[in-house]
């Protein structure tokens, strides 16, 4: 890595849209050696309510016994304070409702135990709206003007990454704050159900929200012979699309996870097996496999030509100023 590049990325707060890792001390040790500020840890996806609190109780005691690594964060000062503590600031998040059921209350109580990012559905229909691989978008249901709103008034962000077409747009114009699609990418680079289209992308855009370019391979045009310099086309895509301003990563690690797992994600409800194919064994792009390598996309964005400004913008710093806008700051 070229000094300069190095000197970039050491300066920024870089924060990584959305991981989905096999959690523990290794995965820790590569964020913090990939110089990582804060990410956004799912801690539910499929889960109930009582599975899920025992997920964010495993993430307390992580907290206590990888202190010398980790720190939750509640607020933007925490994200600060991990910077400045070189700890990789840890944002507990949902890839799905389910954990909510369907009670509006519990997200007081999630929002309370640290839970500041959820995402409304996780490719399958639910009691909020409908996911990317349904058969039919029927768009938000009523109850899911209602979890909007409160998630607004609790002052959580909505993630769109998963949810299908009309309900991303919906839910886009019903939110009164900004919205993101944490981790996805474009539609009209890799023509995927899961991808965003043009006109999701710049509707979110519109009302000040941020998409993360992620590297899961299905997700990017040359799938498991990607490399990081594929991952800063997608960048160059969304730049030119949206403008600067309004493009994070969102990287969907993986890290660790089982066969399995990705099984049991993509089955969801049905009977029928996976919704989705995944090409197995999954490569992730060369240069950019795991935490421990952002510094290579910080100098692959640098070696495409980006400022210094726009790749601390695009590492962290945009995705920083949407959750400014979005969070509220405890008192």
């Amino acid at each position: 890595m070229d000094p300069e590049s190095r000197a970039i990325h050491e300066a920024a707060i870089v924060i990584d849209g959305l991981e989905i890792s096999r959690f523990g001390r290794p995965v820790f040790e590569g964020m913090r050696q990939g110089g990582l500020t804060a990410v956004n840890c799912t801690v539910s996806v499929l889960e109930s309510s009582h599975r899920t609190i025992r997920n964010i109780a495993w993430w307390r005691k992580a907290f206590i016994e990888h202190a010398d690594l980790i720190r939750q964060v509640r607020s933007v000062s925490d994200i600060h304070a991990a910077k400045a503590e070189g700890k990789a600031g840890i944002i507990l998040g949902f890839q799905n409702t389910s954990a909510i059921e369907n009670d509006l209350g519990l997200l007081s109580i999630f929002h309370a135990l640290g839970v500041l990012v959820i995402q409304l559905t996780y490719m399958e229909a639910n009691l909020v709206g409908q996911g990317c691989l349904e058969r039919f978008d029927a768009g938000l249901t009523n109850f899911g003007l209602e979890v909007i709103e409160e998630m607004n008034r609790l002052g959580i962000l909505i993630d769109l990454s998963h949810v299908g077409h009309r309900t991303a747009m919906e839910a886009i114009e019903a939110s009164a704050r900004p919205v993101a699609f944490t981790h996805a990418n474009p539609r009209g680079l890799r023509d995927h159900p899961r991808n965003k289209t043009d006109e999701e992308i710049k509707a979110l855009v519109k009302k000040g929200g941020i998409i993360g370019a992620t590297i899961f391979p299905p997700f990017l045009p040359s799938g498991n012979d990607s490399t990081v310099r594929d991952v800063v086309k997608v960048v160059d895509y969304l730049v030119e699309l949206v403008g600067i301003d309004h493009v994070g990563i969102g990287t969907d690690f993986t890290e660790g996870q089982p066969r399995e797992f990705f099984d049991w994600l993509l089955t969801g409800k049905s009977r029928k097996g996976p919704g989705m194919h995944l090409d197995f064994p999954l490569k992730l792009p060369e240069g950019f496999q795991g935490a421990a390598d952002f510094p290579n996309l910080t100098a692959a964005l640098h070696a495409a030509g980006y400022a210094e400004s726009d790749i601390r913008k695009i590492l962290g710093g945009n995705f920083l100023r949407l959750f400014s806008d979005v969070w509220k700051e405890e008192k």
